[in-house]
């Protein structure tokens, strides 16, 4: 299937390559990727394609007053997957609703004939995700093509995966000072709460259960392994209950198992219906419902952390996105509540908003059960 796709795909370079010279001229920079590649990149970037439409997070950072301006297509994940953060975004502005599409929200619906015909300079893609990944032909279609492509990763590595994905960005659309003055507020922010905990034996661990994408995944128990949200899980000195089970970012475990394991913690992410209404426009009594509304679910209802009330739900989409700070320290206010009963992950949301972000993230990011 690939061989037939790749010579589909071949077919329409050699019919659009020539309208592609401006692309391939100029060469200006290297940078390198979160893959090590190290990519020939346009003095001047003006027209970017996202892999997938949830890395405009990182543009918000980096082109903060206007997100949109070097974005010519991207894919549908955006509006279908986070429809509130969407929505927030075309509130503020309206151009959004405009921007072509090169897919829906899975690589395979990608058309790289869509990408050629945008004649983009940069395309930015995920090493995991929705849209192209490291292996996907499309890469490969584009390169050859004269398109620069990089990789960019805050799912399967997020901590090293933001300093990296940020630093090649940063460069790529000249935007150095923006990446830097951001990194530097990230790294702050994780030394402060890997200084805080010490070092901690395993036995001082408080097991956790993070659901991904609670009551709207097929099945419960979609979580994460050793890799992504887990990895911020150990980070704060947590012990992730599917980290000896689930090799990769993202898995499942059997509703069996979690019950067995019976965590002192139990974490929900969502953005929607049916499942936890969190994120941009959200407000904390719709949090609350929709959290009260998912854990009457008869799966996991005899689990000691629902029946203790250590029950939170997270925004989904930190799993995959620089703001994944914020995640770290409200993980790390839920899991040792004693040893960081100083921090305010409410604080660092607001110092984000007033230094790097024109529309400022606004809604319930993280929330906790009320009896």
């Amino acid at each position: 299937m690939f061989k037939s796709y790749s010579r589909a795909c071949a077919m329409i370079v050699v019919l659009l390559a020539g309208g592609l010279g401006a692309v391939t001229s100029a060469w200006a920079k290297d940078v390198t990727d979160v893959l090590g590649r190290v990519v020939d990149v346009p003095e001047h970037v003006q027209r970017v394609v996202l892999g997938e439409g949830r890395l405009i997070s990182t543009f918000a950072i980096l082109d903060r007053d206007q997100p949109f301006k070097r974005i010519v297509g991207w894919q549908n994940d955006l509006r279908k997957l986070d429809p509130n953060t969407y929505a927030a975004y075309v509130a503020k502005f309206p151009e959004v609703k405009d921007i072509p599409l090169i897919g829906q929200a899975s690589e395979q619906s990608v058309s790289a004939e869509q990408i050629l015909a945008l004649k983009p300079d940069l395309a930015v893609f995920s090493i995991s995700g929705h849209g192209p990944t490291e292996h996907s032909p499309v890469a490969d279609i584009l390169e050859k093509a004269g398109i620069a492509v990089l990789f960019v990763d805050f799912r399967v590595n997020p901590v090293q995966g933001t300093h990296d994905s940020m630093t090649a960005l940063g460069k790529a659309l000249g935007r150095e000072a923006q990446a830097k003055a951001f990194l530097d507020f990230y790294q702050q922010h994780v030394n402060n709460v890997s200084d805080t905990l010490g070092v901690i034996d395993d036995s001082q661990r408080p097991s956790v259960f993070l659901e991904l994408l609670a009551g709207v995944w097929a099945n419960p128990g979609h979580t994460t392994g050793k890799g992504g949200m887990g990895e911020l899980i150990k980070l704060v000195g947590g012990r992730n209950i599917a980290a000896g089970v689930v090799p990769g970012a993202l898995g499942d475990i059997s509703v069996e198992y979690a019950l067995k394991a019976d965590p002192d913690v139990y974490i929900l992410t969502g953005n929607q219906k049916p499942g936890v209404m969190m994120g941009a426009g959200v407000d904390s009594a719709t949090a609350q419902a929709s959290l009260k509304q998912v854990l009457t679910r008869p799966e996991f209802k005899d689990l000691r952390a629902i029946r203790e009330g250590n029950v939170h739900g997270l925004w989904h989409d930190f799993y995959n996105s620089p703001y994944n700070i914020l995640a770290i320290e409200a993980l790390a206010k839920w899991i040792h509540p004693e040893k960081f009963a100083a921090l305010d992950p409410q604080r660092t949301l607001d110092e984000i908003n007033q230094q790097f972000l024109s529309m400022p993230l606004a809604g319930q990011y993280w929330i906790s059960e009320q009896k």
